[in-house]
């Protein structure tokens, strides 16, 4: 590997430009939380899906800005080093030339530069920092897909025909068109859906068998809601982002808003399908005691208890649940922290391009002063000209390449002539005119047109010099001014955010004391409902255990007649193994067997003489068509009208 590519100027932009755009998604997610919760405050009463589609664009539209400032910091990096501008770290160090003005960057270093250029300075260990726990979230995130593979197709089994039949219907009424499958597993304890394509439902086991068939079809119709609004693409979007910006608490806040208001979605789509809302309910109070710890990747039918209670409250009420006071707390933070940021970020003036000297009479060009530090070089159109009647020369361009050690290059454009020429300690020791060189010994000759041209560059310098403290002066008074400015207004405006917070919060009480209450007599009135069905369905089980036990009584006395049948049947095969002895038939029972019926006697095989066959029968066949066996063709007992009691 080469360890160079990481100390090439193009990677280290690319590291410094991500580490500020890491730096700006705070300041930009602050802003995302404030328009979530004003998206949250006002969609009060509207449908789940209409806040689920505001909340999932403010994400988007945050990912973008994170995308569109970063592509902005490439750009801006880029542009520092740019060849076809001039920095020159001199003080003695000037150039002149028509399309070249110099800014003063140097501004008051304030909290924010002081952060942002701790982020430039530190970019490498931040990022490292930043990718090294992405990384291991992202190993996280892999193993919870391994994981979900894993029980999708370990201990899993088919579920009864009847459920099959019924899970194809419920699927034709959510006109799902691609191939979904159900299997009950022993890995889960609430139902879920798990992956995309070829997307598979996972009850419990034995859930099937635990709940009445409406609640189940309310369970199934919820997971299969996930299925046709494509959620487990959406929320494998939401993973990568928080673990992106897991730094970022206003993201991963808007993301735990995008997931309930999906799982609000899929209750009215199975609600509207099934046309019940009582089971519904029903269904959900089923499943309140659950608690899981499923995988992110999995889109299951709840995990936290008061998630279940919220949404109970939201399908009796119809209503949407407020804000909470951590959730308050949040966007009110956010929303101060924004007002500062502006507030700060206005302490700093906007870049000017302000030239710092002139050349007199008609010069059309620019005589910027290089500074040591902090000088940045900027195009411009036009310079306003100036004119001495004392002049006797017009310079059009003139560019000082260096002035150090007493010598100096110029490249001077004079009335359509081109001077090139060099000077050392004063005296000029090179000349060039329009690309002709002068010999040395025709040097002097030209010192006048040389001294004319030098005198109009310390002129010009001069002036810029003096331009340039003046303008620094200014800069400075007006910075103070406007710093005293800014802080009566920074604390009007506190005063003022603190005044409308106190209003909106007791605004906001008192609309939750109202609707708490409102919404507790709605669910008086849903609990008498549900004592009145509980009770009635206690009548009813009380009947079906009445006559359980009827049936059981019964069943009882069946069980003692056979009994008795069959003791009696074992005595009448003891007597005729006896009589069998007694005649001489026999000699032993291990290779025993008869058959005594109206029709013959057959003892182990041979038909016995019809008089000892009209003795046994008279004996032990009490009823007309019954008949004795033992071990007869791999039977042995007593039938009697179609039943057969056997030992």
């Amino acid at each position: 590997m080469d360890f160079n590519f990481f100390s090439h100027p193009d990677f280290q932009k690319l590291i410094q430009a991500l580490c500020l755009t890491l730096l700006h998604s705070l300041w930009q997610g602050l802003i995302s939380a404030v328009l979530a919760g004003a998206v949250l405050f006002f969609t009060n009463k509207q449908k789940p899906a209409l806040r689920y589609h505001v909340l999932c664009a403010v994400l988007l539209v945050f990912i973008s800005c994170v995308g569109l400032t970063f592509f902005l910091e490439v750009q801006n990096l880029s542009k520092v080093s740019n060849p076809g501008l001039t920095f020159i770290n001199s003080n003695k160090s000037l150039i002149l030339n028509k399309e070249l003005t110099v800014v003063q960057a140097r501004e008051s270093v304030s909290w924010i530069k002081y952060l942002t250029e701790f982020c430039k300075q530190n970019a490498q260990i931040i990022v490292a920092i930043w990718f090294l726990v992405f990384g291991l979230k992202s190993v996280q995130a892999v193993a919870g897909v391994h994981y979900l593979r894993k029980i999708r197709t370990r201990n899993v089994y088919e579920p009864s025909t009847f459920w099959k039949t019924k899970f194809r219907e419920l699927a034709e009424k959510m006109q799902i068109g691609q191939a979904i499958s159900m299997l009950e597993s022993g890995h889960v304890t609430v139902p879920m859906v798990i992956g995309f394509f070829k997307p598979v439902v996972l009850v419990p086991l034995g859930l099937l068998a635990s709940l009445p068939a409406a609640q189940i079809e309310a369970i199934l119709l919820h997971e299969l809601a996930h299925i046709r609004r494509r959620d487990y693409l959406v929320n494998m979007m939401q993973i990568f982002c928080e673990n992106v910006f897991f730094f970022n608490p206003a993201v991963l806040w808007i993301s735990h808003l995008i997931k309930e208001e999906r799982e609000h979605c899929c209750d009215d789509l199975a609600i509207s399908v099934m046309q019940n809302k009582t089971s519904f309910i029903h269904a959900l109070v089923s499943f309140q005691e659950y608690n899981v710890s499923a995988s992110a990747f999995s889109m299951t039918f709840s995990k936290k208890r008061n998630h279940l209670l919220d949404r109970i409250k939201r399908i009796i009420n119809n209503n949407n649940k407020p804000l909470d006071a951590m959730e308050k707390l949040f966007v009110t933070v956010s929303l101060v922290a924004v007002a500062a940021l502006s507030a700060a970020v206005s302490h700093v003036a906007p870049e000017k391009f302000r030239p710092v000297a002139h050349v007199a009479k008609s010069v059309e060009m620019i005589t910027p002063i290089m500074l040591p530090e902090f000088a940045v070089v900027a195009p411009v159109d036009t310079i306003k000209k100036k004119k001495k009647e004392s002049d006797d020369i017009r310079i059009h361009s003139a560019n000082v390449y260096s002035e150090k050690q007493g010598v100096g290059t110029f490249n001077v454009n004079v009335d359509g002539k081109q001077y090139d020429f060099i000077q050392q300690n004063g005296k000029t020791t090179a000349l060039s005119i329009d690309g002709k060189t002068i010999p040395e010994n025709e040097i002097a000759s030209h010192s006048d047109e040389i001294e004319k041209i030098m005198q109009k560059v310390k002129v010009a310098q001069e002036q810029a010099e003096l331009d340039r403290r003046n303008a620094e002066k200014s800069r400075d008074e007006a910075q103070a001014m406007r710093k005293q400015a800014d802080e009566v207004r920074l604390q009007a405006e506190e005063q003022r955010i603190l005044a409308e917070r106190k209003r909106a919060e007791a605004e906001v009480g008192r609309q939750m004391a109202n609707q708490n209450r409102v919404q507790a007599e709605k669910m008086r009135e849903q609990a008498n409902v549900m004592r009145v069905d509980a009770e009635n369905q206690r009548g009813v089980a009380e009947k079906v255990r009445a006559e359980a036990e009827v049936s059981r009584k019964k069943a009882e006395e069946y069980r003692i007649i056979a009994d008795q049948e069959r003791k009696e049947y074992e005595k009448k095969q003891d007597g005729l193994i006896d009589d069998l002895f007694g005649a001489g038939i026999i000699k032993g029972i291990s290779n025993l067997s008869y058959k005594l019926s109206d029709d013959e006697l057959i003892v182990n095989g041979t038909k016995q003489p019809a008089a000892l066959h009209e003795k046994m029968k008279s004996k032990y066949l009490t009823e007309k068509g019954s008949e004795m066996v033992y071990k007869y063709q791999g039977r042995t007992g007593y039938t009697r009208t179609g039943t057969t009691y056997s030992k």
